[in-house]
């Protein structure tokens, strides 16, 4: 059953990253917050451990997402590259202020994330646009920030840069595109941090904080999963999916708050 469980968040995970542009994460941490509670990890870091092993899970399904939005010409590489400049250090930041966060609080922060993301998803609503200058400086910023705000939430920041491109005219297939690439940075330097002793607590025996059978599983359905979402961005239209994971996602975030 634990098996199963983490092959259909994969597959839930892997359409909405490829399908929006995210690492699947705002799926992914809700979901394995319920399964170490269900099968009994004894760990005081659960939220955190889903976190972690959700950032670890997203490297492969943003590979599989943004390879296939390369394909489909949906990737702006000159722009990934800038981003990713700042993105490292954003999230080591963003690795080291997680730890210090209440396990409690930590949850609690997740919950509204996923209910605001839900919202908004859900009712469709219009994107603030901000006049923005396309600079290098401007790109390195953009990927401290996002790199940041990605981590203690454990997504691979598309919730972020997807508005971020938008305001700077980019379309969005190529936002989305884009995003996908991103998020394999942002993943990529978590889980290489994460996966240090140095930074688990002692009460895990100072394992890391990835639960590898998850990231497993997981990744097995996603990167099928994500390659489909990817390609429907190109033959359907986006709002109808989008009011689903709106939906799916607000439920989510109830469940965890409540």
């Amino acid at each position: 059953m634990e098996i199963l469980f983490f092959l259909l968040v994969g597959c839930f995970a892997g359409l909405l990253a490829g399908l929006l542009g995210v690492g699947g994460g705002s799926i992914i941490v809700p979901a394995l917050i319920f399964i170490f509670q269900w099968i009994g990890v004894q760990s005081d870091s659960i939220v955190l451990m889903a976190v972690a092993t959700s950032l670890a899970c997203i490297v492969l399904t943003s590979l599989s997402s943004s390879l296939t939005h390369h394909l489909n010409k949906g990737v702006d590489w000159q722009a990934f590259k800038k981003i990713s400049l700042g993105i490292p250090v954003g999230a080591i930041i963003g690795v080291t202020v997680v730890q210090m966060i209440d396990d409690y609080i930590l949850k609690m922060l997740i919950a509204v994330f996923a209910i605001y993301i839900g919202v908004n998803s859900f009712l469709n609503l219009r994107e603030i646009q901000i006049k923005i200058k396309e600079r290098l400086i401007t790109h390195f910023i953009a990927g401290n920030i996002i790199g940041f705000l990605s981590i203690p939430i454990g997504i691979g920041g598309g919730t972020f840069t997807v508005p971020y491109l938008r305001s700077l005219n980019y379309n969005i297939r190529n936002a989305i595109g884009t995003s996908a690439a991103c998020g394999v940075t942002i993943s990529t330097v978590a889980t290489i941090f994460f996966s240090f002793p140095v930074y688990s607590p002692e009460n895990i025996d100072n394992a890391n904080f990835i639960y590898w059978p998850a990231v497993l599983w997981i990744s097995i359905s996603s990167i099928l999963f994500a390659r489909l979402g990817a390609k429907l961005v190109y033959i359907m239209k986006e709002e109808h999916l989008k009011k689903i994971f709106g939906f799916s996602i607000m439920i989510v975030g109830f469940l965890l708050l409540f």
